[in-house]
C-alpha cells in the first residue's frame, strides 16, 4: 500500500450535525493520496454510525472507535494509526477552507518541516495575519515569540498547521490535561521541526460558537494548566536561543494572560460553580504579584471605568471574597455555598 502524503486526524464525540460539513470540507479538495481517520470517542449520539457511513462512501476514510477517552487520547489513537508523510489535526465541529492541500503540495519540500497557515475565527475575535514567509529556524523569529504563543497563541493550536511526522516521532497529546494539552504538545514538537514555511492566507475555519468552546465555558483550572506547562515553555524558550531574562519574561508575560483569561471567564460566563470555587480561584489571581498587575492593567483599560472600579480595588487591596461573590451572585445558576 502506497504511503499517503497526507493524514488528517479528526476526534469525534457527538458530531452528528457537525461532522459531514467539517468531512466534505476536507475531501472536496482531498488529493487522491489522503487519508483522513475519524476517532470515534464512544459518542453516545449517532456519531459513530455516521463516520462508518462516511468510510463507505470514500476510500480515504478510516475509522477507529474506541471508548471515550477524551479528545487527547483520540488524537493519540489517530497519531499511532497515521501513514502519512505530513499530518494535521482538524476539530469536528470546524471545516478546512478551499485551497489548502493544493497550496501545501506548492511550498512543501523536503526541508520544510511545518507549514503554518491562517484561521478564520467564527463567533470570536479575528487572529492577526502570519506573514508569507520561510524560516530556517524558529530561532529567527525568538523576539516575537511572545505574540505567537501569548499574544495569539498561534504556536499553540494544533489546527493552524501541518507537520512532517517524522518531527512527531513519539510526542503524544497529554490525556491528563483538560486544557492546554495543545500547547504542551506544540511546545514539544516544535522544538524538533527545522525549516518551517508561514502562510498569510486563512486555511481553516474555527468554530467557537458551540457551548464547548474555551470562551463560552465556565472553567476555574487555567492557572493549573499554566503551571502543567510552565517548563515545557522555558525549555522552548531557551532551546530557541533566549536568555535566561527574556524566557522569564515571555514567562510572566503568560502567567498574566492567563489570569485575565480566567477573570473574564469568571466575570461573564454563567454556569455551576459554588461561591467556595469562585473565592479559591480569586485568592489565587490576588495571590501573585505578577497577575495582580496584569488584572489591573487590563481593567485600566476598560470602557467602563465605573463598573471596573470596583474590581481595581478588590484587586489592589487584595480582597478576593467580594469579587468572588459579585462573581458568583451573577454568573452562578445554581448559588450553593
Amino acid at each position: 500500500m502506497n504511503q499517503p502524503r497526507f493524514s488528517v486526524i479528526i476526534p469525534v464525540y457527538n458530531a452528528q450535525h457537525t461532522l459531514s460539513k467539517c468531512v466534505q470540507s476536507i475531501l472536496c479538495q482531498a488529493p487522491a493520496d489522503l487519508e483522513l481517520i475519524l476517532v470515534n470517542d464512544g459518542s453516545p449520539d449517532d456519531s459513530g454510525t455516521l463516520c462508518d457511513e462516511l468510510a463507505m462512501q470514500d476510500s480515504r476514510v478510516r475509522v477507529i472507535h474506541q471508548q471515550n477517552a477524551g479528545a487527547s487520547a483520540a488524537r493519540n489513537a489517530g497519531l499511532n494509526a497515521a501513514r502519512g508523510s505530513y499530518l494535521q489535526f482538524v476539530d469536528a465541529d470546524d471545516w478546512v477552507l478551499p485551497g489548502l492541500y493544493a497550496r501545501a503540495a506548492e511550498v512543501l519540500n523536503d526541508s520544510i518541516d511545518v507549514l503554518f497557515f491562517g484561521v478564520q475565527n467564527v463567533g470570536y475575535h479575528p487572529e492577526p495575519p502570519l506573514p508569507n514567509a520561510t524560516y530556517a529556524s524558529l530561532a529567527q523569529v525568538k523576539q516575537q515569540f511572545k505574540h505567537y504563543l501569548v499574544d495569539t497563541g498561534q504556536f499553540a493550536a494544533p489546527y493552524n498547521k501541518l507537520y512532517r511526522a517524522s518531527i512527531i516521532g513519539s510526542v503524544r497529546f497529554d490525556p491528563n490535561l483538560r486544557i492546554n494539552e495543545d500547547l504542551l504538545f506544540n511546545l514539544q514538537v516544535l522544538q524538533n521541526c527545522k525549516a518551517v514555511q508561514f502562510l498569510s492566507t486563512n486555511y481553516y475555519a474555527c468554530d467557537h460558537s458551540g457551548e464547548g468552546s474555551l470562551s463560552r465555558s465556565l472553567r476555574t483550572d487555567l492557572l493549573d494548566a499554566e503551571a502543567a506547562t510552565r517548563q515545557a515553555l522555558t525549555d522552548f524558550a531557551l532551546h530557541y536561543g533566549l536568555s535566561r531574562q527574556e524566557t522569564d519574561a515571555l514567562l510572566q508575560a503568560r502567567l498574566g494572560n492567563v489570569a485575565v483569561a480566567q477573570m473574564s471567564i469568571l466575570m461573564a460566563r454563567r454556569g455551576s460553580l459554588s461561591l467556595r470555587a469562585y473565592h479559591k480561584v480569586f485568592c489565587r489571581l490576588l495571590k501573585n504579584t505578577h497577575t495582580r498587575n496584569a488584572l489591573a492593567q487590563w481593567l485600566a483599560k476598560d470602557e467602563n471605568r465605573l463598573m471596573a472600579l470596583p474590581y481595581r480595588l478588590c484587586i489592589a487591596l487584595q480582597f478576593a471574597f467580594p469579587m468572588a461573590f459579585w462573581c458568583w451572585l451573577r454568573c452562578s445558576t445554581t448559588h450553593s455555598f
